[in-house]
């Protein structure tokens, strides 16, 4: 099933923290977010919503890749029951 490009209501950009998580922001121009568009027209993203991997900044790159994201507060807990089954 295609999804419709005018139906998505969320910047394009696609964060590589968590391997599919995109950035909420609303979209401004493009598909993208004011803040994402930005960085597609100073080409630090490419149009497809990935970061460019020409861009070699690792902070600019922190702060591009976690503008807009929505992480779980929640602390991941193993339960026991997980601890035992891995160990026979």
């Amino acid at each position: 099933m295609e999804v419709d490009p005018s139906r998505i209501e969320h910047c394009r950009f696609r964060s590589s923290y968590g391997g599919d998580l995109h950035c909420t922001d609303p979209v401004y121009h493009y598909g993208f977010c004011r803040f994402h568009l930005e960085c597609y027209l100073r080409g630090e993203i490419l149009a497809n919503g990935q970061i460019n991997e020409k861009l070699t900044d690792q902070v600019r790159r922190r702060v591009i890749n976690f503008h807009g994201l929505r992480l779980p507060q929640d602390l991941y807990v193993e339960s026991s029951s997980e601890r035992q089954s891995r160990n026979p």
